[in-house]
């Protein structure tokens, strides 16, 4: 094995630079080091590269936390995994002693460290983890699936909180990445009735082609016309998947009573203003999402029907990761997953 290797670094301000670093060596005998066969750009990547920037990402860090990998190397008391496994990673790592990690909410650790956003991701050849946060993987799902599973865990762990129902009628804003991932798991879920938002043709054209009933362009449409053409009634669910301040004020009125409205987008710099009888006249709840349920996304990518690979739109080298980042800004490309040492 050489002794350095390719990576894309996070240099602040939004600058992001493949440059060759030194392979990491492990330094805790809990830790593996990982060769990253598949890694998948997130949207946060995007907010973390803009400025000013949407998400903190710790300037000199290896950027990317949706990857998989093959394991090259273990510490003396790693247990449990083998040479030559491929696994999926959890990036978050929590603490262990904070009030979130010892009342059993260590999903909102306040202390924790991030591959790919606060420390080393899987923008590279090679990522040093610990034990703690692999997963064992079904050998048969391929890398650029596997690469899936963190932005899945996410939908999950959604999904487990609010529990959608095949007769609810669910508002489903956004139709990047994490969109259509939503729309083929709400599809598993037996939702018949699924209104998705899309900004543009070729949005629309992705998500129709994932399954939604009906998707209202944005750009030329307006959701609450739409939703009333298709719909007696409002929405039982509505989603937040792009995490702009404007979406909640649109819609809150579009809602049944006492439905359900799920923040899943984050961007720290949207800002909405909001009337808080609504909530009270309409016993409306809603969920902040931002966990993880790796077990039932792993589950759920055994299915047959899930087809994740739908909405790959571009399967790139490390070195051309900035075609993959510019292509998602321009809303030009829907899934991009890196491959770091080629597929």
């Amino acid at each position: 094995m050489s002794e350095t290797m390719r990576a894309a670094i996070f240099e602040g301000n939004g600058v992001l630079t493949v440059k060759t670093v030194p392979i990491p060596q492990i330094q805790r005998d809990t830790q593996l080091l990982l060769r990253v066969d598949a890694a998948s750009i997130c949207g946060s990547d995007l907010h973390g590269l803009a400025v000013p920037p949407g998400q903190y990402m710790k300037p000199g860090i290896i950027y990317g936390h949706e990857f998989c990998g093959t394991i090259v190397q273990m510490g003396d008391a790693v247990q449990g995994f083998s040479i030559g496994e491929r696994v999926a990673v959890n990036p978050r790592v929590r603490c262990g002693t904070c009030y979130e990690c010892t009342h059993n909410k260590g999903d909102l650790c306040s202390n924790s460290y991030h591959y790919g956003q606060t420390g080393d991701g899987g923008f590279a050849q090679y990522a040093l983890v610990d034990a703690s946060q692999l997963y064992h993987a079904d050998p048969s799902i391929p890398p650029e699936i596997l690469a899936q599973t963190e932005p899945l865990a996410c939908v999950m762990n959604a999904i487990g909180q609010t529990h959608p129902s095949p007769v609810d009628s669910v508002l489903l804003y956004g139709a990047g990445p994490i969109g259509l991932t939503f729309i083929r798991v709400l599809k598993l879920f037996g939702i018949r009735h699924l209104i998705v938002t899309a900004k543009g043709a070729q949005r629309v054209q992705e998500a129709k082609a994932c399954g939604a009933d009906v998707v209202v362009d944005t750009e030329t449409e307006q959701v609450e016309q739409v939703m009333r053409a298709h719909w007696p009634y409002g929405a039982d669910l509505v989603i937040d998947a792009v995490g702009r301040g404007p979406i909640l004020s649109e819609a809150l009125p579009l809602m049944n009573p006492k439905g359900r409205l799920v923040l899943f987008g984050l961007d720290n710099n949207a800002r909405t203003t909001l009337s808080p009888a609504i909530f009270t006249l309409n016993e409306l709840s809603v969920f902040g999402v931002l966990g993880k349920d790796f077990p039932s996304a792993l589950e759920m990518l055994q299915s047959p029907d899930l087809h994740l690979k739908k909405f790959i739109t571009h399967r790139l080298s490390l070195e051309d990761i900035h075609q993959g980042l510019d292509a998602m800004r321009k809303k030009e490309a829907c899934r991009v997953i890196i491959f770091p040492n080629g597929q």
